[in-house]
């Protein structure tokens, strides 16, 4: 009555640890072989590491956010001093 043998804790912390460490392009090569496994905070058990992956993670979405509201701002500007049509977001997604 052998069950399949889950991670424990420490191991599943490690694999993530070594995932933050790599830059995104080195992330999106592993992912386009798929060998990086993506740590969840719900597969963690202990609360005080779980709350900590979680807030990393709502960190580096925030980061993100704030990188791509920048980008648009200065897309913006470059399309007004050139004298271009500005695009709304509507258009730049169709």
């Amino acid at each position: 009555m052998g069950g399949k043998r889950r991670k424990s804790e420490s191991e599943a912390m490690e694999e993530y640890g070594s995932d933050v460490e790599l830059d995104r392009k080195e992330k999106k090569k592993k992912m386009e072989k798929g060998k990086t496994r993506e740590i969840l905070p719900s597969m963690i058990k202990n609360k005080e590491k779980r709350s900590a992956v979680h807030a990393k993670l709502k960190h580096e979405k925030k980061v993100e956010k704030r990188k791509k509201l920048k980008a648009r701002d200065a897309e913006e500007k470059r399309a007004l001093e050139l004298g271009e049509e500005v695009r709304s977001p509507i258009e730049i997604s169709h």
